[in-house]
Protein backbone atom coordinates (compact mmCIF):
# COMPACT_ATOMS: atom_id res chain seq x y z
CA UNK A 1 0.00 0.00 0.00
CA UNK A 2 2.84 2.36 0.91
CA UNK A 3 4.57 1.68 -2.43
CA UNK A 4 1.38 2.46 -4.34
CA UNK A 5 0.99 5.73 -2.45
CA UNK A 6 4.62 6.71 -3.16
CA UNK A 7 4.23 5.83 -6.85
CA UNK A 8 1.03 7.86 -7.04
CA UNK A 9 2.70 10.83 -5.34
CA UNK A 10 5.69 10.68 -7.71
CA UNK A 11 3.33 10.47 -10.68
CA UNK A 12 1.36 13.45 -9.42
CA UNK A 13 4.54 15.44 -8.77
CA UNK A 14 5.88 14.72 -12.27
CA UNK A 15 2.54 15.62 -13.79
CA UNK A 16 2.44 18.90 -11.89
CA UNK A 17 6.00 19.62 -12.97
CA UNK A 18 5.21 19.04 -16.62
CA UNK A 19 2.02 21.13 -16.35
CA UNK A 20 4.08 23.95 -14.84
CA UNK A 21 6.68 23.74 -17.61
CA UNK A 22 3.90 23.73 -20.21
CA UNK A 23 2.38 26.87 -18.64
CA UNK A 24 5.78 28.56 -18.69
CA UNK A 25 6.43 27.54 -22.31
CA UNK A 26 2.95 28.64 -23.43
CA UNK A 27 3.35 32.03 -21.78
CA UNK A 28 6.82 32.52 -23.28
CA UNK A 29 5.50 31.48 -26.70
CA UNK A 30 2.70 34.04 -26.35
CA UNK A 31 5.22 36.78 -25.49
CA UNK A 32 7.43 35.85 -28.44
CA UNK A 33 4.44 35.80 -30.79
CA UNK A 34 3.61 39.41 -29.85
CA UNK A 35 7.29 40.33 -30.19
CA UNK A 36 7.48 38.81 -33.68
CA UNK A 37 4.33 40.69 -34.72
CA UNK A 38 5.88 43.93 -33.49
CA UNK A 39 9.06 43.27 -35.40
CA UNK A 40 6.93 42.95 -38.53
CA UNK A 41 5.23 46.26 -37.71
CA UNK A 42 8.62 47.90 -37.28
CA UNK A 43 8.89 48.25 -41.06
CA UNK A 44 5.71 50.35 -41.21
CA UNK A 45 6.89 52.42 -38.26
CA UNK A 46 10.26 53.15 -39.88
CA UNK A 47 8.67 53.92 -43.27
CA UNK A 48 6.25 56.41 -41.71
CA UNK A 49 9.03 57.93 -39.60
CA UNK A 50 11.23 58.45 -42.67
CA UNK A 51 8.37 60.09 -44.58
CA UNK A 52 7.61 62.41 -41.67
CA UNK A 53 11.30 63.25 -41.23
CA UNK A 54 11.45 64.21 -44.91
CA UNK A 55 8.35 66.38 -44.60
CA UNK A 56 9.74 68.07 -41.50
CA UNK A 57 12.84 69.13 -43.47
CA UNK A 58 10.70 71.09 -45.93
CA UNK A 59 10.20 74.81 -45.30
CA UNK A 60 7.30 75.47 -42.94
CA UNK A 61 4.17 76.78 -44.65
CA UNK A 62 1.93 76.19 -41.65
CA UNK A 63 3.31 76.19 -38.11
CA UNK A 64 0.38 74.22 -36.70
CA UNK A 65 0.90 71.59 -39.39
CA UNK A 66 4.61 71.38 -38.57
CA UNK A 67 3.81 71.06 -34.85
CA UNK A 68 1.36 68.24 -35.61
CA UNK A 69 3.97 66.43 -37.71
CA UNK A 70 6.53 66.75 -34.92
CA UNK A 71 4.06 65.35 -32.38
CA UNK A 72 3.32 62.33 -34.58
CA UNK A 73 7.03 61.84 -35.25
CA UNK A 74 7.69 61.88 -31.49
CA UNK A 75 5.02 59.20 -30.95
CA UNK A 76 6.72 56.99 -33.54
CA UNK A 77 10.11 57.56 -31.89
CA UNK A 78 8.66 56.80 -28.44
CA UNK A 79 7.11 53.55 -29.70
CA UNK A 80 10.40 52.53 -31.28
CA UNK A 81 12.28 53.35 -28.07
CA UNK A 82 9.74 51.42 -25.96
CA UNK A 83 10.29 48.37 -28.15
CA UNK A 84 14.08 48.69 -27.92
CA UNK A 85 13.92 49.07 -24.13
CA UNK A 86 11.65 46.06 -23.74
CA UNK A 87 13.92 43.91 -25.93
CA UNK A 88 17.04 45.10 -24.09
CA UNK A 89 15.55 44.26 -20.68
CA UNK A 90 13.84 40.98 -21.60
CA UNK A 91 15.66 37.94 -20.24
CA UNK A 92 14.15 34.64 -21.43
CA UNK A 93 16.70 32.54 -19.52
CA UNK A 94 14.87 31.68 -16.31
CA UNK A 95 17.19 28.91 -15.18
CA UNK A 96 17.27 28.39 -11.41
CA UNK A 97 13.98 30.20 -10.82
CA UNK A 98 10.91 28.64 -9.29
CA UNK A 99 7.75 28.13 -11.31
CA UNK A 100 6.05 30.98 -9.42
CA UNK A 101 8.96 33.34 -10.11
CA UNK A 102 8.98 32.37 -13.78
CA UNK A 103 5.23 32.84 -14.15
CA UNK A 104 5.34 36.24 -12.43
CA UNK A 105 8.26 37.37 -14.59
CA UNK A 106 6.66 36.17 -17.82
CA UNK A 107 3.29 37.69 -16.89
CA UNK A 108 5.01 41.03 -16.19
CA UNK A 109 6.85 40.77 -19.51
CA UNK A 110 3.61 39.97 -21.31
CA UNK A 111 2.01 43.12 -19.85
CA UNK A 112 5.05 45.10 -20.97
CA UNK A 113 5.07 43.80 -24.53
CA UNK A 114 1.30 44.28 -24.81
CA UNK A 115 1.77 47.90 -23.75
CA UNK A 116 4.45 48.34 -26.41
CA UNK A 117 2.10 46.70 -28.93
CA UNK A 118 -0.66 49.19 -28.13
CA UNK A 119 1.74 52.13 -28.27
CA UNK A 120 3.22 51.03 -31.59
CA UNK A 121 -0.16 50.30 -33.17
CA UNK A 122 -1.50 53.70 -32.13
CA UNK A 123 1.55 55.53 -33.49
CA UNK A 124 1.50 53.63 -36.79
CA UNK A 125 -2.25 54.11 -37.23
CA UNK A 126 -2.07 57.84 -36.52
CA UNK A 127 0.95 58.42 -38.75
CA UNK A 128 -0.44 56.33 -41.60
CA UNK A 129 -3.72 58.23 -41.46
CA UNK A 130 -1.90 61.56 -41.39
CA UNK A 131 0.38 60.65 -44.30
CA UNK A 132 -2.46 59.27 -46.42
CA UNK A 133 -4.51 62.46 -45.84
CA UNK A 134 -1.52 64.58 -46.89
CA UNK A 135 -1.17 62.74 -50.16
CA UNK A 136 -4.80 63.44 -51.16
Amino acid sequence: MKKILIAAFIGLALSACSDGKKQEKDLLDNILKVHDKLMGNDDALMKNKMQLDSLLKLPAKDTAEKTNMKAIDMKLAAAEEAMENWMHNFEPDVTNKSHDEIMKYFNDQKKGIMSVDSQMNAAITESTKYLSNRSK
